[in-house]
């Protein structure tokens, strides 16, 4: 078994990975942590680089765009900058980042998606990068059309529609969400649909109900990732959103798990 300090260690590349290492290879020390509460930025370059960004189940990529998602979710803004600094350093472009931000819109609400994207600018604004931003909406397009490719990949990622229940509102709302949620966002290039569903469960055990996270959860094992992606995820969160949170998510998870059908293989 491998020391504290082999653990510690076993940070460094992490964290260079991640932009967080001076010329000389070591961290760069937060200043405030490192005065009053020199444990803890110890316990964080252990405990969090050093032993969950080091698991296997997620590349380094897919625990970065994660991290963007939830930090930005939660208003982290603070958090947020140096962590779309290193999401550019471990090889996003910036229009990528702006996809992951623009993934996780409509879970967590235009005031939170928009702040994030003024973060993000103002990190390519410093680094003098250019964002070539991915343009693909069309006004000109019939809605019928857009309502029909959001329906097609609701249906890929999450399965049949419930029936309607006849309620004017509900039937309004449903086409709102199949036309610019799947239809606008879900369909857009920039990211693969595994990173998408990436982004979207980093954020739903934040904002979103039970049955929610479990079609989700549902959906991202019928788009093709395995068991252990997802459960890597929500133990990636744990540092991110607490341990209750990322826990509650892990008993979704394996509420779903339980009930998938076995492989006729």
């Amino acid at each position: 078994m491998d020391s504290l300090q082999d653990r510690y260690l076993s940070s460094y590349p992490i964290l260079t990975r991640l932009g967080r290492t001076g010329p000389d290879g070591i961290p760069v020390p937060h200043p405030m942590l490192s005065a009053i509460a020199p444990d803890l930025w110890r316990m964080i370059g252990e405990a969090c680089f050093g032993v969950i960004w080091n698991r296997p189940g997620l590349t380094i990529e897919q625990r970065s765009m994660a991290t963007i998602s939830v930090i930005a979710a939660l208003r982290r803004d603070d958090n947020l900058k140096g962590h779309i600094e290193s999401g550019l350093d471990v090889g996003f472009s910036p229009s990528q980042i702006v996809e992951i931000i623009l993934q996780t819109f409509f879970y967590v609400g235009a005031p939170i998606g928009t702040t994030a994207l003024d973060i993000a600018n103002r990190v390519f604004e410093e680094r003098n990068l250019a964002v070539d931003p991915i343009q693909v909406f069309d006004p000109r397009e019939d809605p019928e059309e857009l309502l029909r490719r959001g329906r097609a990949k609701r249906e890929e990622v999450l399965g049949v529609l419930p029936a309607s229940n006849g309620i004017a509102v509900d039937e309004d709302w449903d086409r709102y969400l199949l036309e610019y949620l799947w239809g606008s966002v879900w369909t857009r290039p920039g990211l693969d649909l595994q990173s998408r569903m990436i982004c979207t469960l980093s954020v739903l055990p934040l904002v979103a109900t039970n049955r929610s996270l479990r079609d989700h959860v549902r959906g991202a094992l019928r788009i093709g990732m395995e068991e252990e992606q997802i459960n890597e995820l929500f133990f990636h969160l744990t540092f991110y959103t607490g341990e209750s949170i990322a826990r509650h998510a892990r008993v979704i998870a394996r509420e779903v798990f339980a009930r998938r059908e076995p492989s006729s293989e």
